[in-house]
C-alpha cells in the first residue's frame, strides 16, 4: 500500500471544498499527487495514486503517467505438426513498462491527432521502434501484440472520462498500478487544451520501490551478484543435506 502524504491529502480536501477562485495570474496548472512514491511491500496487491489539481478556467485535461523504459520481446507462436513453438520474434527498445493515459473526453475530441502524436499522447502513437530483421510491413502486427499484451497485463491503460472536473478549474483522476508494476522512475505528464489548442503542460515525477525483506533480498542480488550466487549454492546444499538426515531417520 502508499501511505499518501498529510498535506497532499489535506490539499486535495481544500480543493474539492473550495468555492470557484479567480483566475490564477501565473500558471495555467497546479498538479499534485497524493504521494511521491509507491512502495512495493510483501504481500503487495496493486494499488492507486491520486493526481489532483487546478487549472485556469475551461479546457480539457490530459494525464500520462508512464516509466520506467524497458525492451520487450514479442514473439509470434506458430504451429508446427500439432505442437506449438516460438516462430517470429521482434526486440522492442525503450518501452516504457507503464503507460497511463487518462483525459476529459476521448482524445478524438480533444485535440487532431498530430498534436496528439507530436506529445505522444496514447499508446498508439508511442515510438516503438523494432530491432528486427523483418520488413517494415509485418512489423506492425508485433507492435499491435505488445500493445494488446501490455494492456491485457493492466501495464498500459487508456480512460476517457477518466478525469473528473468540478467547477470548470479543479480536476483529480486516479492511476492503478497493478501488483506486477515494474520498480523505477515515472514520470507524470498533465496537458490543458481548449479547442484542439495545447495551452499548458505539467511535469512531475514518482518512484516505485520495493521495501522491506525482499527488498534488502533484490538489492542484495543485484549489487553483489557472485557472493549471491555462492550463498544460493550453499543455502541449496544445505537443505538438500537436511532433507536427506531427515527422511533417512
Amino acid at each position: 500500500m502508499t501511505a499518501a502524504r498529510p498535506t497532499a491529502a489535506l490539499f486535495a480536501l481544500l480543493l474539492w471544498a473550495a468555492p470557484p477562485a479567480p483566475a490564477l495570474a501565473a500558471d495555467r496548472l497546479v498538479v499534485d499527487l497524493s504521494s511521491d512514491e509507491v512502495a512495493i511491500t510483501t504481500g503487495f496487491t496493486g494499488t492507486e495514486l491520486l493526481l489532483f489539481g487546478v487549472k485556469d478556467g475551461p479546457g480539457d485535461v490530459v494525464v500520462v503517467l508512464l516509466g520506467p523504459n524497458r525492451d520487450a520481446v514479442v514473439r509470434r507462436r506458430e504451429r508446427v505438426a500439432g505442437v506449438w513453438v516460438n516462430g517470429e520474434s521482434a526486440v522492442f527498445r525503450r518501452v516504457p513498462a507503464y503507460y497511463h493515459v487518462a483525459s476529459t473526453r476521448p482524445l478524438e475530441q480533444i485535440a487532431p491527432p498530430e498534436i496528439l502524436a507530436a506529445n505522444r499522447i496514447a499508446a498508439g502513437t508511442l515510438d516503438l521502434a523494432a530491432n528486427t530483421r523483418l520488413p517494415a510491413a509485418k512489423r506492425a502486427p508485433f507492435r499491435d501484440g505488445l500493445i494488446r499484451n501490455k494492456t491485457r497485463q493492466g501495464l498500459f491503460g487508456y480512460h476517457p472520462g477518466g478525469v473528473a472536473v468540478q467547477g470548470e478549474r479543479l480536476f483529480r483522476t486516479t492511476a492503478v498500478f497493478p501488483a506486477t508494476v515494474p520498480t523505477g522512475p515515472y514520470r507524470v505528464n498533465v496537458y490543458l487544451f481548449d479547442r484542439g489548442k495545447l495551452l499548458a503542460r505539467q511535469e512531475t515525477t514518482l518512484i516505485v520501490r520495493k521495501h522491506g525483506l525482499g527488498a534488502s533480498v533484490f538489492n542484495f542480488a543485484h549489487r553483489q551478484s557472485i557472493l549471491y550466487g555462492v550463498v544460493a549454492i550453499v543455502v541449496a546444499v544445505a537443505a538438500g543435506w537436511l532433507a536427506g538426515v531427515v527422511f533417512r531417520s
